[in-house]
């Protein structure tokens, strides 16, 4: 139960932040790491984890809002109780105005904090920045020694922490960046170090950027790479590598958790220690699934397009962590376009009086055929979200013992359109939907915009439950190699009654297969 709580938590969380943010993308490829590979971040950038893209910036830390937590609640600048165990200095590393700086004076214990001196800012909180098993990421920050002092022979040697990739529950620490005597090393897990600055004199008051990209895994197949740019350097330069290497020591069952920490942690004896931080990011590495799997899907009851003047997307309430869950499949792929709704008001409003000028049609979005269908009742109570999908107006029996037939000109819609380079290849379509009574539509077909909805794309499902909830499929897998918008339509007919308004709601779809980058 602990595993699926915390990502449980992990998920919501990061689904919170989705809507959030504009991302900002890197190039494919690792292996060029260059100072050109910059990332525009104006705001913190997530999603639910399956649909963060390569490179999406999941934390951003400029200081540039003159804050020490850079205007995320849930960072902690410090737990040490002195005023100036942690402060904003200016300019920063890349950016104009703000860093900040830990201070630790050694036997002073307002900076004696969580049992040891130190000074230290963490995400621990900031639940989209947190790691599990499985993540692939880069860590980036700039460090500058603030007047570090040469380390003499016959001084003590205590190693001062300046970055750790950390697991809760006082698992090893994965990695951690240190000061010790006059070089800067590196500390795994396994207690092995490298030195990959023998001298640290000729960069003091310098700022230091570095780069960690890792694959965290409980098993000998992940990876740990450092770069590091000095200053008077161009480039990021491999400094490190551990390759076929378990990184993450804890245990997730237990509820350990992977999280970032930056400052001071531990000095030497009868010493003042000060050292700066910027431009703290964490960056997500993992690719855009490849594998069959959801594509786009969503519960239909926390929005609904019938009570609105124009055509809805439902995607602007996909990421709503209140509605986001394994069981109704609110879900979209990260490689098909987004464009949220805007200014959408209710048909029945009056102030806004209804325009559908002002709308803004998102994608992907769903609807249905408005000159032959009309909104049929309200789970609310009132028009709009949280009410029903629940469409009727479908057409009724000629007589009493002839169903009635295919409408071509009745149907939901769902239309959907892959990123530019890449496209779809469909596996199946999902729906759950529901009939107003036993006279009611009974048959479902559903067609596409590939052959101007001209043939079926399986064959036609009948079902016999009434308000209760039925799941449909279709197969899809003809549907392969789309590099351009579709639109789905689904067909409902069959109802014996020949009077009265026909109702056919839908409760939720899912539309499976792949999202591929063109060759």
């Amino acid at each position: 139960m602990k595993k699926k709580s915390v990502y449980l938590q992990k998920y919501l969380a990061i689904a919170l932040l989705f809507l959030a943010s504009a991302c900002s993308k890197i190039q494919n490829g690792v292996t060029s790491q260059t100072e050109d590979q910059k990332f525009t971040v104006p705001k913190m950038a997530s999603g639910p984890q399956a649909n963060l893209n390569y490179g999406d910036t999941i934390l951003n830390v400029t200081y540039e809002n003159g804050t020490l937590n850079s205007g995320i609640s849930a960072i902690n600048p410090t737990n040490a109780t002195a005023t100036d165990a942690a402060y904003l200095v200016s300019p920063g590393a890349t950016t104009p105005n703000y860093a900040i700086a830990h201070k630790v004076v050694y036997g002073d214990s307002g900076y004696n904090s969580d049992g040891n001196w130190r000074s230290e800012s963490d995400a621990q909180q900031v639940i989209a920045a947190r790691y599990f098993p499985g993540d692939e990421r880069r860590y980036e920050f700039s460090v500058l020694l603030k007047d570090w002092p040469v380390w003499n022979q016959g001084d003590p040697t205590n190693e001062s922490n300046l970055f750790q990739l950390k697991v809760s529950g006082g698992e090893n620490v994965p990695l951690m960046i240190r000061a010790q005597r006059n070089a800067v090393r590196i500390r795994y897990q396994d207690v092995s170090t490298k030195d990959i600055v023998s001298n640290l004199q000729p960069y003091v008051n310098q700022w230091i950027k570095f780069r960690i990209d890792v694959l965290w895994t409980t098993t000998t197949t992940g990876y740990m790479r450092t770069y590091m740019k000095l200053p008077g350097q161009n480039d990021f330069v491999l400094v490190d590598e551990k390759t076929n290497y378990a990184t993450f020591t804890g245990d997730v069952n237990a509820g350990n958790i992977g999280y970032i920490k930056w400052g001071l942690y531990v000095v030497p004896p009868n010493s003042t220690r000060i050292v700066y931080h910027d431009d703290i990011r964490i960056i997500n590495l993992n690719q855009a699934p490849t594998t069959t799997g959801l594509i786009w899907g969503n519960s239909i009851p926390d929005a609904n397009p019938a009570y609105l003047d124009g055509p809805y997307t439902l995607t602007s309430n996909i990421t709503n962590p209140t509605a986001y869950n394994n069981t109704s499949h609110i879900y979209i792929h990260p490689n098909i376009k987004y464009q949220a709704a805007q200014n959408i008001v209710y048909v029945n409003s009056t102030n806004p009086a209804p325009n559908p000028a002002d709308n803004v049609i998102g994608t992907p979005r769903s609807d249905f055929s408005r000159a032959t269908l009309t909104a049929a009742g309200l789970s609310s109570g009132t028009p709009g979200p949280a009410a029903r999908y629940l469409v009727g107006g479908w057409v009724n029996a000629v007589s009493a013992g002839t169903p009635s037939v295919f409408d071509p000109t009745a149907y939901y819609e769902f239309n959907m359109e892959p990123k530019t380079g890449y496209y779809f290849n469909f596996s199946d379509l999902k729906f759950t939907v529901l009939r107003g009574g036993t006279t009611h539509p009974n048959t479902f077909v559903l067609r596409s915009s590939l052959d101007n909805f001209a043939a079926n794309i399986s064959a036609p499902v009948t079902i016999s439950g009434t308000t209760t909830p039925t799941p449909i499929s279709f197969n899809a897998s003809s549907l392969t190699n789309i590099n351009t918008a579709i639109t789905f339509r689904l067909y409902a007919y069959g109802a014996t009654t020949t009077s009265g308004t026909t109702i056919v709601g839908l409760n939720d779809f899912q539309i499976s297969g792949q999202v591929l980058p063109t060759p």
